[in-house]
């Protein structure tokens, strides 16, 4: 069994979810005044680009006997770079290689552009692709789920946590949240960060203890905050009982992320900037993580994830899936690892997923949780089909194989 033709297909949604990491409402200080205070201010210069759309780049790997391996390199928004880098410089070294020569495959991968600097970013997303599509092929060429390959499961029942609780109020937000215990969830993240720091906090304690008891709150601030202000935004959150405080901080400062999980007991999670198993083990030697959140289609793809995730608990540190806008490639792969890993902790699942055909629509099986859990079911692969229809409404590139 050889690799005969590696593919790529640039697929694109409508984005209909923003996050709602600010509220709208000013807050209305002592003197009647709508101004945020000097020093309570968030300029929000750390935050990213988002596309306008929801959009990513799958991979498509096809052996000489047929067998079809699916991947998704997590590159908004620009999924042709990933693209360029599959075609033109990873496809070449792969026809003809052994497709379940994995871990010797993605070395070559990383190497080959490793002396000229490329050995994070965009250069890791197209990796994962790659390396998604391979473990996938794997197991269908197998008969086994890829969690089973990788050496468990230790649980096929996953905890997943709910990303994003909309509202433009607080009492929206408020009652979001409700309806989110309502469905069975027990936990759920809230984002922060592009707002006064007291009105982002102010309303962060709202929804907290409207579940208080229910479900956990876990707070993502995007990496706005500068070192005084995480400080002290930490300590309302440990005070008011929030579940974690996620990339206050930008990711480049290692060291004041182990300055921050020092002074702070509320649990600091970061990591889904990372991309490869050096920059972890950086986190780890420095105490600069109590969570890490690696994105298994940005940090290297299965291979590379568990590789992190390992080395992860050698440090006796827990790990989270990180999933954003994408499709249920993404999911799967994560939840495939986390079953076979023993450090893990939680799934994230975007609100994306309740909103977007770039989502559930995709699929023939839906991935939702019920009661707050996602189940692996015993299947060749991913366990992940595509509806042929929505595929091709959906993707931007010529398609011959529908």
């Amino acid at each position: 069994m050889k690799i005969a033709r590696v593919e790529s297909f640039r697929v694109v949604a409508q984005r209909d979810y923003e996050g709602s990491a600010g509220l709208r409402a000013a807050t209305v200080g002592a003197s009647g005044s709508s101004r945020p205070r000097a020093l309570a201010r968030n300029d929000g210069r750390h935050l990213c680009v988002y596309p306008a759309q929801a959009e990513v780049l799958l991979v498509r790997i096809v052996t000489d006997d047929g067998l079809v391996g699916w991947g998704e390199a997590h590159s908004p928004p620009i999924p042709r770079v990933a693209q360029v880098l599959i075609t033109d410089l990873f496809a070449p070294q792969l026809i003809g290689r052994d497709p379940l020569a994995i871990d010797a495959i993605w070395d070559a991968l990383y190497a080959s552009m490793r002396l000229r600097g490329y050995g994070t970013g965009v250069m890791l997303e197209a990796i994962a692709g790659i390396d998604i599509a391979l473990w996938d092929l794997a197991g269908k060429a197998l008969g086994q789920p890829v969690y089973r390959l990788l050496g468990g499961p230790y649980s096929t029942h996953i905890p997943c946590y709910l990303s994003g609780v909309p509202g433009e109020t607080v009492e929206d937000r408020i009652r979001a949240a409700r309806g989110f215990v309502a469905e069975g969830y027990t936990a759920m993240k809230l984002s922060v960060g592009r707002g006064p720091l007291d009105e982002d906090l102010d309303g962060v304690e709202a929804v907290i203890e409207a579940v208080r008891g229910d479900a956990d709150v876990l707070v993502d601030a995007h990496g706005v905050y500068d070192a005084r202000t995480a400080v002290a935004a930490g300590r309302r959150l440990e005070r008011a009982g929030a579940g974690w405080f996620e990339d206050p901080l930008p990711p480049e400062d290692v060291d004041g992320y182990a300055a921050l999980c020092q002074a702070l007991d509320i649990p600091v999670a970061n990591g889904e900037t990372e991309c490869n198993r050096w920059q972890f083990l950086d986190k780890f030697r420095k105490r600069a993580a109590d969570v890490i959140l690696p994105d298994v289609c940005r940090a290297g793809g299965i291979s590379e994830g568990r590789k992190i995730a390992l080395i992860a608990d050698l440090h006796n540190v827990r790990w989270c899936v990180h999933a954003s806008i994408s499709t249920p490639i993404h999911l799967a792969a994560g939840l495939h690892l986390a079953a076979a890993t023993p450090n893990f902790l939680l799934c994230e699942y975007p609100q994306s997923f309740r909103t977007t055909p770039l989502a559930n629509a995709l699929v023939e099986t839906p991935l939702r949780p019920v009661d707050g859990f996602m189940d692996l079911a015993d299947v060749p692969g991913l366990g992940v089909s595509f509806n042929r229809d929505v595929f091709r409404e959906l993707c931007l590139d010529e398609i011959d194989w529908i």
